[in-house]
């Protein structure tokens, strides 16, 4: 009997219906905004770092949770679309599925998030999980659900599976979680906070000496993105593009960081074509809608005078 097919990343985490409002102005408790249109994508770290690899070409798997309702049905329906693997997505009964409602400043781009775990607090490290973990080559983690991913992460290293961590959330089971991760991917607020420090260089230095992952990159917005590497901080910025919307540019990141990992590109390359794929999702609303191809990527970045061959 031959092998099971091997996935090029299996994903581990919480998955999210976004409802996207378009509104003149961020609404707070002292001021209203209108609402100028509304849209709804599927969303989450995890799976939307999955669906830009796979518009990439690479291949991957999910395990998640979801509610019996409408939105399950749509979450469901768009990953099976990205041709995502989705035998090991649990369906709960008379739960909603996890959802966030998001704000799109229409003149800024900015936005502010509320959201409800839902069915994402039902996510279990079980059977299934283990089989589709243990047929891809990478794990991708989120960190929300953090007892369930440390024992994925567990099972992952003991078979020599190599694990990347999207790090948002500072905590004492995130810091469980940080031992196993080779490929860590930090926000500026977690490094931030995790090393009580505001010099980047430190705050690096600080979080690989602790735990001395393979990879080490946060994500600093309209700064770009840093890495410590062979000792070094080094920086990629950011494309000058017009920006709509800022949902999910980061999880568009790991999807394309993935997808350059797996094809052992030198970390500066990757950051930059991480960068670009992010970069061209910016231009459009929701998560998922603009995350482009390979070769919408590589004639953006041949359009900013880059040599492509580097990325073939």
């Amino acid at each position: 009997m031959k092998n099971p097919s091997k996935f090029d990343v299996s994903g581990f985490g919480i998955t999210t219906l976004d409802y996207i409002c378009i509104v003149d102005k961020l609404a707070n408790y002292r001021k209203q905004a209108t609402i100028e249109d509304v849209k709804f994508f599927g969303g989450g770290c995890v799976s939307t770092a999955l669906v830009a690899l796979n518009r990439l070409g690479g291949t991957s798997a999910f395990v998640t949770s979801l509610g019996d309702d409408w939105a399950g049905e749509e979450v469901l329906k768009g990953l099976k679309e990205e041709n995502i693997d989705c035998s090991a997505i649990s369906i709960h009964e008379k739960q909603f599925t996890t959802f966030s409602f998001i704000q799109v400043s229409k003149k800024e781009g900015k936005r502010a998030i509320a959201f409800f775990p839902g069915s994402g607090r039902k996510l279990k490290f079980d059977e299934e999980a283990k089989n589709i973990i243990k047929r891809s080559k990478i794990l991708l983690l989120d960190g929300l659900i953090p007892f369930e991913e440390i024992k994925a992460a567990k099972f992952a290293s003991a078979n020599n599976i190599k694990i990347m961590l999207d790090c948002n959330v500072l905590n004492d089971e995130t810091k469980d979680l940080l031992p196993y991760i080779d490929y860590l991917i930090t926000s500026e607020t977690f490094l931030y906070g995790y090393s009580r420090t505001k010099d980047i260089k430190q705050a690096l230095y600080s979080l690989y000496k602790d735990y001395k992952p393979e990879i080490l990159v946060t994500t600093l917005g309209k700064r770009g993105s840093v890495t410590l590497t062979n000792d070094q901080v080094k920086y990629v910025d950011i494309f000058d593009v017009e920006v709509r919307d800022t949902t999910g540019c980061g999880d568009v990141y790991h999807g394309a960081f993935l997808y350059g990992l797996l094809r052992g590109w030198s970390i500066i390359d990757i950051m930059t074509f991480s960068t670009a794929v992010s970069s061209i999702k910016s231009m459009y609303y929701g998560g998922r809608a603009g995350i482009p191809g390979l070769d919408k990527t590589l004639q953006f970045l041949k359009s900013y005078g880059f040599n492509i061959e580097r990325f073939l």
